[in-house]
C-alpha cells in the first residue's frame, strides 16, 4: 500500500470525523447535570423533519433489537449523548448490551475481566488500543509530525479521548451487570489481507484466526459503494501527497479499501447477531456513521444476516442546526445535531 493509500486508509477509518468546538472537554467525562442538560435542549429530527423530543427518541427506539448511535469519533457532545441514551436504555430496558466499534474481538476477553472485577481499570487500559486516529492524522497533515513518526504512531491506533468519550459507557454497563461487545475485527491484521489479498485469502486463515473477522456474505454493489468510491476519490484527487509519495488512487486500490471496510462492516455485524441468537436484545451499538448512515454497509449486513432483525439508526451530526437539513433526509431513522449545544 502507498503511503498515500495508508493514510486514506486511516481517514476512511475515521470516517464521521469532522473538525469542530465542542463545548464539553475530552479531557472529562460529563457530569449527570450536562448530560441532563443535553438531553432537554437536543435538536432532534425524524427522517421526514418532524422535531422531536428526547422522550421521543427513547420510545421510537424501545421496541428494536440493535439500536445505532453513529458517531463522529472526536464530537465530544456526541459521545455524551451517547452515553446519556445508554444510561436510559439501562434504565428502561435491563440487560441491554453495550457493543463498540472501537473493541476488537481479540480484546474481548480484556473487556470480559473488567467487567468482572478481574484488574482495575489500567490493567483493561493495557489491553486494548487508546490511542488516537484522528489526532495522528492531523498532525502529519499539519507538518506537526514527519512521516516516520506518523507511521510508528499509526500502527499503534486507538481511539480519541477513550477516558471521557467511551470509558463511561463500558463502566456504567459495569455498575448495571450488562454486557459489552468488542465487535470489531483488528483492523490493521485482517483489513489488510482484505484490501491486498482479497477476500478468499481470508478464508485461508486458521480456525483461531477466523474467530476474529467475519468475511462478509456479500459487498453491498449500490449508494453504499458509490458513497465509499467518491469519498475516496475525493481524498486521492486532493491529496498533495502523490508526486513525493509515488502517486494516488486508483480504482483497484480504492475496491481494496472498500473490501476492508466491508469485512469490518461484516465483523460487526455478525458480532451483533451472534449476541441476539444467544443472549437475545436489545443492543445499543457505537459506530462511525459512515457505517450506517443511509442504510450503510452495517445495516445492510446485518439485515442480510438477520433478515427479521429490528434496527433503528440514530445519526449524531456535529453541526449547528435548529430543521432537518435537505441533506440530512433519510439519513437515519433520527438526527441529532450535536453542533447546536456547543454554541449555547
Amino acid at each position: 500500500m502507498s503511503f498515500t493509500a495508508l493514510l486514506a486508509t486511516v481517514l476512511m477509518f475515521a470516517v464521521g470525523c469532522a473538525p469542530s468546538t465542542h463545548k464539553l472537554s475530552d479531557a472529562a467525562p460529563p457530569t449527570d447535570e450536562q448530560l441532563q442538560d443535553l438531553r432537554g435542549r437536543a435538536p432532534i429530527f425524524d427522517a421526514s423533519g418532524n422535531r422531536k423530543t428526547w422522550n421521543d427518541l427513547l420510545a421510537a427506539t424501545d421496541h428494536a433489537d440493535v439500536i445505532i448511535l453513529g458517531e463522529t469519533h472526536d464530537d465530544a457532545t456526541g459521545h455524551a449523548l451517547q452515553q446519556a441514551f445508554f444510561n436510559d436504555a439501562l434504565e428502561r430496558r435491563p440487560g441491554t448490551t453495550l457493543s463498540m466499534e472501537m473493541l476488537d474481538r481479540s480484546e474481548q476477553a480484556a473487556v470480559d475481566d473488567y467487567l468482572a472485577g478481574i484488574g482495575g481499570k489500567e490493567s483493561f487500559y493495557a489491553g486494548i488500543s487508546s490511542g488516537n486516529a484522528r489526532k495522528i492524522a492531523r498532525s502529519y497533515l499539519s507538518g506537526e509530525i514527519n512521516r516516520a513518526t506518523f507511521e510508528k504512531r499509526i500502527f499503534s491506533l486507538g481511539w480519541p479521548a477513550w477516558e471521557s468519550n467511551y470509558q463511561p459507557m463500558i463502566d456504567a454497563g459495569k455498575k448495571n451487570g450488562a454486557r459489552v461487545i468488542a465487535s470489531n475485527t483488528p483492523w490493521l491484521r485482517y483489513t489488510s489481507i482484505a484490501n491486498k489479498k482479497g477476500l478468499t485469502e481470508l478464508r485461508t486463515l486458521t480456525p483461531a484466526q477466523q474467530a476474529l473477522v467475519e468475511v462478509p456474505p456479500m459487498l453491498p454493489a449500490g449508494e453504499y459503494r458509490k458513497r465509499f468510491f467518491d469519498l475516496m476519490s475525493g481524498f486521492a484527487n486532493h491529496s498533495n501527497d502523490d508526486d513525493a509519495h509515488g502517486g494516488g488512487m486508483d480504482e483497484d486500490m480504492i475496491l481494496g479499501m472498500y473490501r476492508a471496510q466491508c469485512v469490518m462492516d461484516a465483523t460487526m455485524a455478525a458480532s451483533i447477531v451472534d449476541h441476539l441468537n444467544t443472549h437475545g436484545g436489545p443492543v445499543v451499538h457505537l459506530v462511525g456513521q459512515f457505517h450506517s448512515d443511509f442504510n450503510g454497509g452495517l445495516i445492510e449486513q446485518l439485515r442480510f444476516m438477520k433478515p427479521d432483525v429490528r434496527v433503528y439508526n440514530v445519526s449524531l451530526q456535529p453541526v449547528a442546526a435548529e430543521e432537518l437539513r435537505d441533506e440530512d433526509r433519510s439519513r437515519a431513522d433520527m438526527i441529532v445535531y450535536t453542533g447546536s449545544l456547543n454554541s449555547k
